[in-house]
């Protein structure tokens, strides 16, 4: 069973919400949206082959969103769950993101590290571009992705199935290079050098294959919209809603805010530090944020100890392109955020691992509020999910 962190009832007090409310959507709803390319779709079940990228186990499932497709589609379809460089889906998790769809059809994830990927050249901004080779042998392309904001590529969902999603390790590594960059933040598409990188990419994709993607966009855990079309089209349509959705009015910085990220983001910190990046502006000069998540798989991604050790060091410098490792540009924020507020967690880490990377580790959560005395803390709910904007007087 997955293990949770208990929040104490002083948080319902103080919570902080996007008071929009909607309905997830029906069956049919979702169906009717495959409708804007059901001619792509049955032409595509004709063919012999059809990969279907689906979201990893780090992202909300896909089953709902591939469920009116089934049919359509039928015995022709393979899956290609878009790990990235993340950790492997396993068949257990398969079935369960896969809600049983396509239960025979073969399938395997992303090896970023594979010999075998296919190299389509270099992106305007320098990023060689190789991916996986089953998008490649002349068969059509189905994606489902879902948008939410992204600390630094602007937003998850459409590009993103695709680099970095079924990419190398080098077209990745380079392409976080840019989060290094001024204008990578959660909530920006436009200036935002990782998202221009990736659009660059994914042209030099539609130019070999055709393609044909669904974006939802969910909200408290639920689908509330889906837009069926091309890659770029559906999800600037489902980043727009997210937008609208994600954007949070808070009345006032505060030396005190509480976020939780909200699931499946409190699986690992690797995926649960999104809540921080996109909530930090709200804390108050000389605050304090803490950071509430299970962590039930640890870091998730291997250079994150390292990385929040290395931004307490002054004397670590911002890297060039070639001496770039994944996860530097997390060093770059958390350097800047730790000259300006302090960090808390409470999980399932050790304290002294918590400890250990500058971090005030936290078992009472209620304690820890009232012993900062702050008469106007902050709780944000859901907090890898949106993005916090401070009301103006």
């Amino acid at each position: 069973m997955k293990k949770q962190i208990a929040l104490p009832e002083i948080l319902r007090k103080i919570e902080v919400l996007n008071h929009i409310t909607l309905q997830p959507l029906t069956e049919q709803q979702i169906k009717d949206a495959w409708a804007d390319v059901m001619t792509d779709l049955v032409r595509f079940g004709n063919s012999e082959t059809v990969t279907l990228v689906v979201n990893d186990a780090t992202r909300p499932a896909s089953f709902p969103m591939i469920a009116p497709i089934e049919e359509i589609l039928e015995d022709k379809v393979r899956i290609l769950f878009a790990t990235g460089t993340h950790r492997p889906v396993t068949p257990e998790e398969k079935s369960i993101l896969l809600g049983g769809c396509f239960p025979n059809a073969p399938w395997k994830n992303n090896d970023c590290d594979s010999p075998g990927m296919v190299y389509i050249g270099r992106t305007p901004m320098g990023t060689p571009v190789s991916m996986d080779p089953w998008l490649f042998d002349g068969n059509p392309v189905v994606a489902v992705n879902s948008v939410e904001p992204h600390y630094f590529a602007g937003y998850t969902g459409g590009r993103k199935s695709f680099l970095p999603g079924v990419s190398s390790r080098e077209s990745i590594v380079l392409n976080h290079f840019h989060a290094c960059m001024e204008g990578a933040l959660p909530g920006r598409l436009n200036g935002n050098p990782v998202h221009t990188d990736m659009m660059d990419a994914l042209s030099m994709l539609e130019e070999r294959v055709e393609i044909v993607q669904g974006n939802g966009v969910m909200h408290s855990g639920r689908l509330v919209h889906f837009f069926t079309g091309t890659c770029r089209e559906s999800f600037m349509k489902a980043s727009e809603a997210s937008a609208e959705l994600s954007t949070v009015s808070v009345p006032y910085r505060s030396p005190v805010v509480i976020v939780h990220p909200g699931e499946p983001l409190d699986i690992s910190l690797y995926q649960s530090e999104k809540a921080i990046y996109n909530c930090d502006s709200v804390v108050e000069d000389g605050g304090h944020l803490l950071l509430i998540s299970s962590c039930e798989e640890g870091f998730g991604a291997n250079h994150l100890e390292n990385a929040f050790i290395t931004s307490m060091d002054e004397s670590w410098n911002f890297p060039e392109r070639h001496q770039y490792n994944l996860g530097d540009h997390t060093i770059v924020r958390l350097k800047n955020m730790r000259k300006r507020i302090n960090l808390a967690l409470s999980s399932s880490l050790p304290d002294s691992t918590v400890e250990g990377m500058g971090i005030e580790a936290v078992h009472d959560i209620e304690l820890w509020i009232r012993e900062k005395r702050c008469s106007k803390p902050l709780f944000i709910p859901e907090a890898g999910f949106v993005v916090p904007v401070v009301e103006e007087i």
